[in-house]
């Protein structure tokens, strides 16, 4: 029994190692942009957001990897806190989505809703989770912790389906504009918006589902896993999202500056359709 909670111990550690090697990794490839279009505009809602979901993962992918002789609460506040930087991820999503419906005051109260709800509910479980819960830690080599009863599992698919059905509602949002929208004279900004968003939720879709399938059928010893993982693509995917925005919002400020010089414009795209610096940019 010994060997097999090692091997589990050893598994859990590596993977979660391994992804926060990809979150450290896509960070540096995205410095530059992240200095252009983040550190250098102004604070916004968007700005707090993005830099959460970058520095918050990597800070929680880390932790997940400490030796402690408090398996259990830094277990739990991993946890907790891991969940909570998805949450914003899935902020991000959402006002982008209240952008494209311009500024939709139903659909911002039907987000602020789903999103406080949800997301109270999904802290509560936690709660209940991390009280019921027995953890253990390897004497031999400390790499994490093992969770030694099946409650997790209820936690884990009570948020993750939350999660699912929430990124869905989203998606279906979104997808509505684009067989409204997409055939038209859009701007290669709004096109962004439409598709990317539709983009990132086929690239985590699988992810979502596997860490579902992962808490039905896996050992206790196993079954945080997908924590780090998901964590990890949902951070990448999000601050990807914003980052492509903001160039192609750019771009094409710095295209239409070059038209106004030659024709006197006094205007350019950014101020008509979607300013990078405000709280609108995603």
């Amino acid at each position: 029994m010994e060997l097999l909670v090692l091997s589990d111990l050893d598994t859990v550690f590596y993977t979660k190692t391994g992804f926060l090697a990809l979150l450290l990794y896509d960070s540096l490839l995205q410095i530059e942009h992240e200095y252009r279009f983040i550190w250098k505009s102004r604070w916004t809602l968007i700005k707090c957001l993005y830099l959460w979901t970058r520095y918050i993962a990597i800070f929680n992918g880390i932790m997940s990897l400490v030796n402690s002789t408090a398996c259990n609460k830094v277990t739990t506040f991993i946890t907790i806190s891991g969940g909570f930087t998805i949450s914003v991820t899935e902020m991000i999503l959402m006002v982008r989505t209240y952008t494209l419906y311009e500024r939709s005051k139903k659909l911002l109260l039907f987000f602020f809703v789903v999103w406080f709800g949800a997301g109270g509910f999904a802290f509560w479980d936690s709660t209940q989770w991390a009280k019921g819960g027995s953890f253990l830690s390897s004497e031999s080599d400390g790499n994490s912790c093992w969770f030694t009863q099946d409650n997790r599992n209820s936690f884990g698919l009570i948020c993750y389906l939350t999660l699912l059905i929430g990124e869905s509602v989203i998606v279906l949002l979104t997808l509505g504009l684009v067989l409204r929208k997409f055939f038209r004279n859009l701007s290669g900004l709004f096109k962004s918006l439409y598709c990317d968003g539709i983009w990132y939720f086929i690239a985590i879709l699988p992810w979502t589902i596997a860490t579902v399938v992962i808490l039905l059928t896996v050992r206790p010893g196993l079954n945080n896993i997908p924590d780090t993982p998901l964590l990890a693509m949902h951070a990448i995917l999000a601050c990807r999202l914003v980052l492509h925005a903001r160039q192609i919002a750019a771009e094409e400020d710095w295209r239409e500056s070059r038209i106004n010089k030659i024709f006197g414009g006094q205007y350019m795209i950014s101020d008509i359709v979607v300013d990078i610096r405000s709280d609108n940019q995603v």
